[in-house]
């Protein structure tokens, strides 16, 4: 009977063992798969955190781009609208002649009169009047010279610097190559001058008229002009 016993308190330890065995290989791979699991699943969602950054990361880019498409359309449109606002070559001379004029002392209000009153298409007289006066100086014997044009609509008369002889002296006449005054006189008294070494050319608009002068030099002591009439 002791042996038996003994038989069969063997045989349940053995089961017993095998039991908790059974019970810890279990447990082991129920770790082992909730482990993995969790690795997985954190995996997934780091996976998904990943991607819907890169999509917004994406987005934001995406939207700066069309920004800064937008920012460069509108930086040549202004460009181009700024191109368009600069003066062209021949306007920048007009503009340095107006600056010279005002420095002369032409009045601003005068230029913008006599501008305005200028069309695109100046229909001129293939007639033009070329006459002769004397450039006066300051030791010109002759203190008073003029030339009228169109009945006396506009006189002028030109003042210069005497020529020098080859011992300084200063001659009755005057010397072309240095600066000559030019004097136009319209009705009622108003006398519009231009300076310069010649040729010279001025504009005069009374009405409807435009009166293109050019002064240049012409046999000792005098100076030719020649008028056109323009319709504005």
């Amino acid at each position: 009977m002791s042996l038996g016993l003994a038989r069969r308190k063997e045989l349940q330890k053995r089961r017993s063992q095998r039991f908790w065995l059974l019970v810890r290989i279990i447990f082991f791979l129920a770790i082992v798969i909730g482990s993995s699991y969790f690795a997985f699943d954190t995996g997934q969602e780091i996976a998904l955190r990943s991607v819907s950054y890169n999509e917004d990361k994406l987005q934001q880019q995406a939207a700066e781009l069309e920004k800064m498409r937008v920012d460069l359309g509108n930086s040549k449109a202004e460009l181009t609208k700024l191109h368009k606002l600069l003066p062209t070559r021949k306007i920048q001379d007009l503009m340095l002649v107006i600056n010279q004029k005002a420095a002369a002392g032409i009045t601003p209000e005068r230029m913008t009169a006599l501008i305005g009153g200028l069309s695109k298409d100046a229909r001129c007289s293939d007639n033009s009047q070329t006459k002769r006066f004397v450039i006066t100086t300051p030791v010109s014997q002759r203190q008073d010279s003029n030339v009228s044009f169109y009945r006396g609509l506009i006189t002028v008369s030109g003042k210069g610097s005497p020529t020098l002889s080859e011992n300084g002296n200063p001659e009755a006449w005057y010397d072309p190559s240095k600066p000559v005054t030019a004097t136009f006189t319209l009705p009622g008294g108003e006398a519009q001058k231009t300076s310069g070494i010649l040729p010279l050319y001025h504009s005069i608009i009374i009405k409807d008229k435009e009166y293109r002068f050019a002064i240049i030099p012409g046999k000792r002591s005098f100076a030719d002009i020649t008028v056109r009439n323009c319709a504005l």
